[in-house]
């Protein structure tokens, strides 16, 4: 069955935009042969040509997740009706027509973005959200996404709610998929919350995924994952039909193998959405820019950029203290690199909540709770109201029942075996709906004043250094830009700087403090470790940030000195044998 048809708007201009994106890449297809290395554009051509079929694709991607999802679960479900799906693109490309910049190109989603017209459940990782829950609309991301031409193949695995789902819950682990775990090192940490996207992106399981950020879901991911990930600014994307945290620093973005490839998915997803949406009505322009069209590797050239270091450590996703200098003798390679590239670097110190540089990093992250605990609420009740009535749905195979508000939710993640983590007895009611939350309004002054104070704090770090020094940009390792950028809305940009060194420390998630519930064997340091380099900037600079993280791209090559420790056989040599040819 056919359940999309195609504006003519959308794709005459994401067409254009896919096709200024080719400029900027080799031509010489008939070198690549690895899913794990090739670019969005580079499969364009090879659809174009027709050395490969969309259904080639999703077979391969396909057979691609079976091989490595027992071992990292990465992969929540793949969509059954993908292969029909990529069947009928194939039929449009044969006849001329084709819907986007994205024509025929499989990609994931993470699990918190609301999909129809297959049986692929809605769930944020929780088995209990996603029983039986069918939602009216998709997400508007997904939309913009089948619009531009993508094949919705599947949904990746994440942190449960995104991050929020209770104490001590290790990142990367949900009911619905179990344990993410990254591709570079065996039992590493894949960070969260968009864990599953990460991971995908990185291995091409599939040619590109989207993750959504609060508080460095996508920028930690993309850092551990090897992968390129774009944080847009909160309200470049439209949030609707995602499962929220809070409208107030949610945003939803891409993460794929190149800087070039994330512009392009950005491009399809990025735009107003008022009526759904309504912080998408603060975008300065009428339509988006063309962010492939900031691809150039001269665009770090005579740019004056500020370089942050925050010597303490923020300890996103990592114990940092272990390796420091490590990821400070990577740091300062990065450095050279956009030397090399033409920016010119100016240090910029940070300064905790006292005035002083250095020392502990005085940020007020912990009033958080204040605002994000009284959002999560209302804002999913919001998401609720997108759910058709009970008596339209079937049910789903939980046996969970059908969650239509809060109450129902809490009682199911109490009394469903599978939302306590087995041996790991994971709290059951969720951080985000801790009682003396619940009493809080997401509107009251205390909320706004708290959001206040944290966006102040956070974001003055960056946006004082930009405006009196006279910046372009900023670059910094992802902990600090996370801190930097979350509560702000401020976007980011994070790159492959490479991996930790042979001489880094092993470290596991449960050597701190020993807590029940993390589990002992994550990795969270170790020699081949990857990480990541972030660009920061004011609100609505992504088009700058995309081209000084491609011109940083082209310079420094940091993504393939790391190799997966796990293998797949599945791969283009096959669809080259079965034609006979090259490529």
């Amino acid at each position: 069955m056919l359940y999309f048809f195609p504006k003519l708007v959308a794709c005459l201009a994401l067409c254009l935009s896919w096709r200024s994106a080719a400029a900027a890449l080799p031509p010489a297809f008939e070198t690549i042969q690895s899913l794990s290395d090739i670019s969005v554009v580079e499969l364009l051509h090879l659809l174009d040509t027709g050395a490969v079929t969309s259904r080639d694709l999703v077979q391969l991607y396909s057979q691609r997740i079976a091989e490595v999802n027992d071992e990292l679960h990465a992969v929540i479900e793949v969509d059954p009706d993908a292969l029909a799906v990529g069947d009928q693109l194939d039929r449009e490309r044969a006849a001329g027509r084709l819907r986007g910049a994205l024509h025929g190109i499989p990609v994931m989603v993470k699990d918190n973005y609301a999909t129809r017209f297959s049986t692929m459940q809605t769930g944020a990782g929780s088995v209990c959200l996603a029983a039986g829950s069918r939602p009216r609309e998709e997400a508007t991301a997904v939309t913009k996404l089948r619009e531009a031409g993508a094949i919705i193949l599947g949904k990746t695995n994440l942190a449960e709610f995104s991050g929020a789902r209770g104490r001590h819950v290790p990142q990367g682990w949900s009911a619905r998929g179990g344990q993410t775990y990254g591709a570079y090192v065996r039992n590493q940490t894949a960070c969260g919350s968009s864990s599953g996207s990460g991971v995908a992106a990185g291995l091409g399981l599939a040619a590109a995924t989207l993750g959504t950020e609060t508080a460095g879901s996508i920028t930690c991911p993309a850092s551990f994952g090897n992968v390129v990930g774009i944080k847009p600014t909160v309200g470049l994307t439209s949030r609707f039909g995602v499962v929220p945290i809070t409208p107030r620093q949610d945003t939803v973005g891409p993460l794929a193998q190149s800087v070039a490839d994330a512009a392009l998915v950005l491009e399809a997803i990025a735009g107003r959405d008022v009526e759904r949406d309504n912080y998408t009505s603060a975008q300065p322009w009428d339509s988006p820019p063309r962010y492939t069209a900031a691809l150039n590797a001269s665009a770090l050239r005579g740019r004056r950029i500020g370089v942050m270091w925050y010597d303490g450590g923020i300890g996103f996703g990592m114990d940092y203290w272990a390796n420091k200098k490590q990821i400070r003798r990577l740091f300062d390679e990065a450095l050279a690199d956009l030397r090399k590239a033409g920016a010119e670097l100016v240090e910029v110190p940070v300064h905790n909540g006292d005035g002083k540089e250095g020392g502990p990093l005085h940020v007020p992250m912990r009033n958080e709770s204040d605002y994000i605990h009284p959002d999560f609420k209302e804002a999913l009740a919001r998401y609720y109201d997108n759910l058709v009535p009970d008596e339209e749905t079937s049910g789903g195979d939980s046996g969970a029942g059908v969650i239509r508000n809060h109450t129902q939710l809490l009682a199911c993640l109490r009394t469903e075996p599978r939302e306590r983590g087995g041996e790991y007895s994971f709290e059951a009611i969720t951080t985000i709906a801790e009682e003396n939350a619940i009493l809080k309004s997401a509107a009251g002054a205390e909320a706004w004043t708290a959001y206040v104070n944290v966006s102040t704090a956070t974001g003055s770090l960056a946006m004082d250094s930009l405006r009196d020094q006279n910046l372009d940009g900023l670059v910094m390792y992802m902990d600090l830009a996370i801190a930097v950028a979350s509560a702000s809305g401020l976007p980011i940009v994070t790159v492959p700087m490479g991996g930790l060194g042979g001489d880094a420390r092993v470290v596991y998630a449960s050597d701190g403090d020993g807590e029940d519930g993390v589990l002992p064997d994550l990795v969270v340091g170790a020699p081949g470790m990857p990480q990541g380099l972030s660009f920061v900037g004011d609100r609505w600079s992504e088009m700058d940030l995309v081209g000084f993280a491609y011109a940083y791209e082209q310079v420094s090559r940091r993504r393939r000195t790391l190799k997966p420790w796990v293998a797949i056989d599945s791969d283009l040599e096959a669809v080259r044998r079965d034609r006979g040819g090259e490529l």
